[in-house]
């Protein structure tokens, strides 16, 4: 498969989907705009320098 270089902005829209459609499937809401906690960025940016 051809590798494909993906920007900052298309990684944190697909979150923002996937954070979405995971509160739909649990009958639960995000409200418009929600922000991540520190502890969240801090654990994403680790997860990111792995790999």
């Amino acid at each position: 498969m051809k590798r494909k270089n993906v920007t900052a902005e298309a990684i944190r829209r697909s979150a923002m989907r996937s954070t979405r459609a995971s509160a739909a499937l649990e009958n639960r809401s995000v409200p418009v705009g929600s922000k991540r906690s520190d502890r969240v960025e801090v654990f994403l940016a680790t997860r990111n320098k792995q790999a």
